[in-house]
């Protein structure tokens, strides 16, 4: 319960400054290009770091992981909101992405306490913590901007990621026995490295989180400036949609991910959750109704509940217990690479091309993923 109350803090505190950060950064006159970088600074420093803060809590344990990537968030919500130039916006974002790696650590506290053939289920209920913080971070954050106080949603993060480190400094155990930690090389992107994962069954799911997290990251990165385009939406209404993806993302993974594994299996959930996403982004890309945007928006929220938990499960299932925060700590890294190159390309594709061209080239690349994991990902091994 802990570990969902951490999560959930940690993405309402993020969650909040999703509708207004785009605007934040217009006022210090950033074009839409320069909004969609950053997302990209904040996931270059997390695809750095992930892996780096993966082996740390197989060498140090979870918690210390967990309590330091917390204090990092609260430090680089202060920053933002003390921010008077758009250099201080950057530094903001960048400071954020070096500590977020509260997913894969809570991913692999999962993986430390329950069996492997369960994963899936815990997993997709961390998950329904993720969508729980985005049900509540976008509205609060919609509800708290204000021309005013343009700053405030960036207090209100501070002061809930100050919240979650008192709680988990309190509340949270180590779920690591000291005798079960490696002493492997912190660093992953080394040639022995790389060659260690490449064409294992690790080494796919992790190509695969990168081709999810790049059409994600491409839709994300421009979602607000594009409602704002095509439909004349405010932070309002952007915060309103983004609520509505988290309620549904919270039902899916929270309820129907761990009966779908269950019955079928990671392999076949995995596969469907990636139909279900590249037929929604490609419709939200090319619908000039708002209506059925909003509707592609909720079957993208769908996708991604089937999918995430799916993806998670076979890694960890694939990895020994010395390496389950390093392997799963590589997935994100993947995907803090595609949050990097999705919005460099979005937002070109954005200015030259229009504001929904972005989810329809998303589109593609889930849907090769989607055939690649077809081909490729085998069904997890017995526990």
């Amino acid at each position: 319960m802990t570990v969902w109350l951490t999560l959930f803090l940690d993405l309402a505190g993020f969650g909040v400054i999703l509708p207004v950060l785009p605007y934040y950064a217009e006022s210090f006159g950033a074009s839409p290009a320069t909004v969609a970088l950053l997302a990209t600074v904040f996931s270059a420093a997390q695809f750095v770091m992930s892996p780096v803060l993966g082996r740390l809590s197989d060498r140090v344990g979870r918690r210390p992981v967990m309590l330091g990537s917390i204090g990092v968030a609260v430090a680089a919500m202060v920053l933002l909101a003390a921010a008077d130039a758009l250099w201080m916006v950057f530094a903001a974002r960048i400071v954020s992405g070096m500590g977020k790696a509260n997913v894969s650590t809570a991913n692999a506290y999962v993986a430390d306490r329950v069996p492997p053939e369960q994963r899936a289920k815990y997993m997709g209920i961390m998950g329904a913590a993720i969508g729980s913080g985005f049900v509540v971070g976008p509205a609060l954050g919609g509800l708290l901007s204000t021309p005013d106080w343009p700053q405030l949603p960036f207090v209100v993060a501070a002061g809930l990621s100050a919240v979650n480190f008192l709680m988990a400094f309190v509340w949270l155990p180590e779920s690591r026995p000291e005798a079960d930690r490696p002493q492997g090389p912190l660093f992953p992107f080394r040639p022995a490295e790389l060659r260690r994962i490449a064409g294992t069954q690790v080494g796919w799911l992790v190509l695969l989180s990168f081709l999810y997290y790049l059409a994600f990251s491409a839709m994300e990165s421009t979602l607000a400036l594009s409602v704002e385009a095509r439909f004349g939406w405010t932070a309002r209404e952007t915060g309103l949609l983004f609520t509505g993806i988290g309620v549904v993302v919270v039902v899916v993974q929270g309820v129907a991910v761990g009966r779908a594994v269950r019955r079928f299996g990671e392999r076949p959930v995995l596969i469907a959750g990636f139909g279900v996403l590249a037929g929604a982004l490609y419709l939200a890309g090319a619908t000039d109704r708002p209506a059925l945007l909003a509707a592609a928006a909720l079957a993208m929220a769908a996708g991604n509940g089937l999918s995430l938990p799916s993806l998670s499960a076979l890694v960890s299932r694939n990895s020994s217990t010395l390496d389950q925060g390093y392997n799963l700590g590589l997935g994100q890294s993947a995907a803090a690479l595609a949050r990097m190159l999705g919005p460099v390309a979005a937002g070109p594709l954005f200015e030259a091309l229009g504001p929904g061209v972005p989810m329809v080239a998303g589109a593609g690349a889930v849907g090769l993923g989607a055939l690649l994991a077809a081909a490729v990902v085998r069904p997890p091994p017995r526990p």
